[in-house]
C-alpha cells in the first residue's frame, strides 16, 4: 500500500499534463508499432469510454483522407505492427478497407483489428481477413444478457456472442483475442463463467478488464473494489491454469503453448493516427484532439491534430516504459538501460525497492512481477488511469463538444 502510495505520488508530481498547438512530428529512435483510431458507432454503448462518433456515412467518407494527411504529415513510414481501435473499426468496412489499402504496405507484422460481434458475420469476416487483417480482438465483455443490459451494451446479446466466437474460431485468423469485463457487481460466479465460456472456444488470449468509471460513462462517480477486484483475477489465473491458460500480463491470460499477443495497450513505442489516437517516442506523450471537426480542420491546414502533451525527462520516460513493459509481463533490463541510460538512479531505486518489498522478481536479465506484484500493478494501473487518461479524455471530450455547439451556432 505504502509502496502503491509512493509510486502515484511520484507520478503526480513529475507528469505534467500541457494543452498543445503546432506539435512538430515525432522522432522514433527505433522501430514502433501503428494505432489508428476509427471512432464511428451505430450508437452509444453506457460504459466505453473512448472516443465514438455517432455514424455518419459523409463523415466516414471524409476520415481516409485525414487519416492519409495526418501519415504524410508524420516522419516515420515503416512500422512494426498495426492495430486499429475505435469506436467500432468494423462497422464500416468500405472505410477501413480504404484506410489499409493506403497504409498495409508500411507495416511488417500483425495487423490487428478490434470487432464488434455483431459485425463477425461470414461475409464480413471474409472481406476482412481478405484486407489483410490476421489478428482480431472480439469485444464480448460478457455472454450473459444481464450484464451485457447492465453494461448498457448495444447491437449485442448472448446468442449474438456465442454465434460471433463461432465464426470468427472458424475463420483461420492467425490470433484471436476474446475481450472480457468483469460484471460491474463484482459477480465472481458471473464473471468466471464468461471466462470459461470464452475457454471453451480456445482463443489465443483472453483479455479481462475491470469495469473502469471514466467519466462521461455511466459508471462515473461509482466506485472500484479492489479487494474483490484481486480476488476475481486470483479466481481466473487458478481456472485458466486448469485448461491450458497462463497470466500473461496484467489483465490477460494466454494459451501456455501461443507464439503471438494481442498487446494494443503495452507497445514499446508507438505512433497514433486518427481523433483521439495518442503516440509515446520515448520522450513525449501526445493525445490526438476529439473534435472530428478540428480534426479535419487542422490536417486541412497541414497541422498535426494533437491536444494534450505530456513532455518527459530521463527518469520520467525509464518510469513510463517500465511500468507498461511490467505490465505486459516483463521488464527488459539491458534494453531500459540502452534506451535511457546505465546510470539511471531514479529508476533503479524505484526497481530496487519493488524487488526487496516482493513485488518484482529477477529472471535472468529481466525482472518480472510476482502475484504479489500484479495485485499491486492492478491498483497503481487504476490509480494512473484516473490520474491522467481520465483526465486527458475529460478535457478533450468537452473541447469537442464546445467546438460542436460552436459549429451548431454558426449553422444557425
Amino acid at each position: 500500500m505504502l509502496y502503491k502510495k509512493a509510486i502515484l505520488g511520484l507520478a503526480k508530481r513529475i507528469f505534467k499534463i500541457t494543452s498543445s498547438e503546432g506539435c512538430v512530428p515525432l522522432e522514433f529512435n527505433g522501430p514502433a508499432g501503428l494505432y489508428i483510431h476509427i471512432p464511428f458507432c451505430a450508437d452509444n454503448c453506457g460504459f466505453c469510454p473512448y472516443n465514438k462518433i455517432i455514424y455518419d456515412r459523409d463523415l466516414a467518407a471524409r476520415y481516409p483522407d485525414a487519416v492519409e494527411m495526418e501519415f504524410q504529415l508524420q516522419k516515420l513510414r515503416s512500422f512494426e505492427s498495426l492495430y486499429i481501435g475505435g469506436g467500432t473499426p468494423s462497422l464500416d468496412l468500405e472505410l477501413l478497407e480504404t484506410v489499409l489499402s493506403r497504409l498495409r504496405e508500411s507495416i511488417s507484422g500483425e495487423i490487428a483489428l478490434e470487432l464488434h460481434p455483431a459485425d463477425a458475420t461470414p461475409g464480413n469476416l471474409d472481406r476482412i481477413k481478405h484486407m489483410g487483417v490476421n489478428f482480431v480482438s472480439v469485444g464480448i465483455q460478457s455472454f450473459e444478457d444481464n450484464t451485457l443490459r447492465s453494461m448498457d451494451r448495444k447491437r449485442q446479446d448472448s446468442e449474438i456472442s456465442k454465434k460471433a466466437m463461432r465464426e470468427v474460431m472458424n475463420c483461420g485468423f492467425d490470433f484471436v483475442d476474446v475481450d472480457l469485463i468483469f460484471d460491474f457487481q463484482l459477480n465472481r460466479e458471473k464473471t468466471l463463467a464468461d471466462f470459461q465460456t470464452a475457454m471453451d472456444y480456445a482463443p489465443g488470449q483472453i483479455s479481462v478488464y475491470p469495469m473502469m468509471r471514466f467519466t462521461g460513462t455511466s459508471y462515473s462517480g461509482t466506485r472500484h473494489n479492489p479487494r474483490l477486484e484481486l480476488e476475481i483475477l486470483e479466481a481466473l489465473k487458478n481456472k485458466a491454469a486448469e485448461s491450458g491458460y497462463t497470466r500473461d500480463t496484467l489483465w490477460t491470460f494466454r494459451k501456455k503453448e501461443a507464439t503471438h499477443r494481442y498487446s494494443s495497450v503495452s507497445r514499446e513505442f508507438f505512433l497514433g493516427l486518427g481523433t483521439s489516437a495518442s503516440s509515446f517516442n520515448g520522450r513525449e506523450f501526445r493525445t490526438n484532439t476529439f473534435s472530428l471537426g478540428e480534426y479535419f480542420a487542422s490536417l486541412e491546414m497541414g497541422r498535426l491534430p494533437a491536444k494534450r502533451v505530456i513532455s518527459m525527462k530521463r527518469l520520467t520516460a525509464s518510469l513510463y516504459y517500465s511500468f507498461w513493459s511490467l505490465y505486459g509481463g516483463s521488464l527488459n533490463l539491458a534494453k531500459t538501460d540502452r534506451l535511457f541510460g546505465r546510470y539511471n538512479p531514479g529508476l533503479k531505486t524505484i526497481l530496487a525497492f519493488a524487488v526487496l518489498f516482493g513485488y518484482l522478481k529477477k529472471k535472468d536479465n529481466r525482472l518480472v512481477p510476482t502475484d504479489k506484484g500484479f495485485s499491486e500493478l492492478h491498483e497503481i494501473e487504476e490509480g494512473l488511469t484516473y490520474e491522467f487518461i481520465d483526465r486527458i479524455w475529460s478535457e478533450l471530450r468537452e473541447d469537442a463538444s464546445r467546438d460542436s455547439q460552436s459549429a451548431s451556432s454558426s449553422a444557425r
